[in-house]
Formats: structure tokens, C-alpha cells, sequence
């Protein structure tokens, strides 16, 4: 297997010994593997609304461990850090958060396009794997409130098809499933012997290092790899005292899909309320996955 790469420079992507005293000392969250390897994907889809087509991308965390693995957002993971490391580095939160506030444009849509790269803080979802159990996966949720969801580990149904590209220098070979309502095409290097994957997806020879929905609406591309040495994975817990909210998969993506359409209606209202026409329709963009229906 060939030496490992590491292609990715960001301020926050170390797991610097201040971060880990932050978990450990003060979150009191509970480490529960050691990481081997650390991944980084960008992660595209579409931000909610049609109309304006806003196309959003946001880093993630793959931490592959000995017997599991966690996948979370880099800003969650680069807005702790700011807020709890120093002094300075608290007052560049509140910065970042007051910059967010004051943006102004043309249109709702774009002020909030614009708020989201200025602010700290990104997706609140967690996806562990082969935890708490071997066969199962433990999913956290923030769209609404904290939730959480444990389901049974079944890789996707892959169809390995000859086609091959390069990616960051590793030889990858395509692979297509259709999975929970989607068709889905990835790209996994064998030269990477683990049977992992960004989000939910595994199952296959080798690191999956790409993959995209056919309709173009979600993918993740790997951006970054490192083997590590003395990282810890974290089983996350809400701040505060609060517990997560125990729920199923299927009643968590239909109050998925319910938040967007009020969102929707929201921006809709509120068009009215200035006196223009309502641009949305309620068909907004619908979730990764699809057999809520």
C-alpha cells in the first residue's frame, strides 16, 4: 500500500492536545476507540430552497478507529475549538458570529448563503459506526433540537463495475448501489484496505474516497488523509446537562422533511408581509435519504 498523504492545511485540523483537554476536562465526553486513520470530505448539496439553487459545501471529519468510526462536521469540530481554547480565540467566535449578523444583500436567500460562511458552528450530525454494538450504527441529529437513532449496520447492495480514475493519487475502481430511495456511483481504493466510507456508506474493498447521487443533488469527495498517533475518538453528549431525544430513523427524516416545509412557508410568509410574491414552491430539496414516504 502506498505512503499515505496528507494533502489538507486547515487552522483547526489537527486534534490539538487543547482540544482533547476541552472534550475530556470539560465537555466530560467519554473516549471510546483511538483513531488510526483521519479522514476529511467535502460534502455538496443543496441548501433546502429551489429557487435560488444555492449549492452548499461543508468539510467532514471521518475518524476511523479499531473497532469503530465517527463522522462529523469540521466546523462543529472548528467552532469548539475557537470558543474554548483561549481568550483570543473566543473574542474570533463572537467576531465571526457579530459578521454574521450584519450581513445584508438583495435577497433573503443570499444574506443567508452569506451568514453561513461567515459564522462558526455547522452540522450537528453524528454518524457512528459498529457503535454502541458490532452490528450497529448510532446516529445524532441537530435539525431539530437533539435527537438520536441507533439501526442495524447493513452495507449498501454494490455492483463493482471496471471503470477506474485517480484520486489524490490513489488507483479507485467504481461502484454503484441504489440505496434507500437513491442511485448512488463511488469511487474506493483498494490501496486503502478498510471497508469504510463518509456518512452511512461502507461495504466495499477498500476506503471509499467518492461518492455522488445521481441526481447530483449530494456527494462527498475526500479532500485529505492521515494515519494519526495518540487521537482519541469521542462518544459526543449535548452541553449544558441536556440528553439527546431517543427516536427512530424513519420518525427523525419525516420531522426532517415537516422542518423543511415550514421553512418554506416561512420564507414564503414573510415575502408576503413585505409585499412581494412568494417565490417558493413546496417542493424543496428532499433528504439524503428517501424511505421516509
Amino acid at each position: 500500500m502506498k505512503q499515505i498523504i496528507i494533502t489538507f492545511v486547515l487552522c483547526f485540523c489537527k486534534f490539538s492536545p487543547a482540544s482533547c483537554q476541552i472534550q475530556e476536562t470539560f465537555w466530560h465526553w467519554s473516549a471510546i476507540d483511538t483513531v488510526r486513520m483521519m479522514c476529511v470530505y467535502d460534502h455538496t448539496h443543496y441548501y433546502t430552497f429551489r429557487s435560488d439553487n444555492l449549492k452548499e459545501h461543508e468539510l467532514f471529519r471521518l475518524e476511523i478507529g479499531n473497532t469503530l468510526s465517527k463522522y462529523y462536521s469540521m466546523k462543529i469540530f472548528e467552532a469548539d475549538s475557537l470558543y474554548y481554547t483561549t481568550p483570543q480565540a473566543k473574542q474570533e467566535y463572537q467576531r465571526r458570529v457579530m459578521a454574521g449578523l450584519k450581513v445584508k444583500s438583495d435577497s433573503q436567500h443570499s444574506s443567508l448563503e452569506k451568514m453561513r460562511k461567515i459564522m462558526p458552528g455547522g452540522s450537528h450530525n453524528e454518524v457512528y459506526k459498529y457503535y454502541p454494538v458490532q452490528d450497529s450504527m448510532l446516529v445524532h441529529n441537530g435539525w431539530s433540537g437533539r435527537t438520536s437513532y441507533t439501526e442495524v449496520m447493513e452495507p449498501q447492495q454494490w455492483e463493482i463495475l471496471p471503470d477506474t480514475m485517480t484520486i489524490l493519487g490513489f488507483s479507485c475502481q467504481r461502484a454503484y448501489c441504489r440505496w434507500r430511495g437513491r442511485d448512488y456511483n463511488a469511487w474506493f481504493s483498494e490501496e486503502i484496505p478498510i471497508s469504510e466510507g463518509p456518512y452511512k456508506f461502507f461495504g466495499l474493498p477498500g476506503l471509499i474516497l467518492m461518492v455522488e447521487d445521481a441526481t447530483g443533488e449530494y456527494s462527498w469527495q475526500l479532500q485529505s488523509i492521515e494515519k494519526t498517533n495518540n487521537m482519541r475518538i469521542y462518544l459526543s453528549q449535548p452541553l449544558n446537562g441536556q440528553q439527546y431525544t431517543k427516536t427512530n430513523r424513519i420518525q427523525e427524516l419525516q420531522n426532517q422533511w415537516k422542518g423543511r416545509l415550514r421553512m418554506v412557508k416561512k420564507f414564503n410568509s414573510d415575502a408576503v408581509m413585505l409585499g412581494k410574491e412568494p417565490t417558493e414552491t413546496e417542493d424543496p430539496y428532499d433528504l439524503i435519504e428517501l424511505d421516509y414516504k
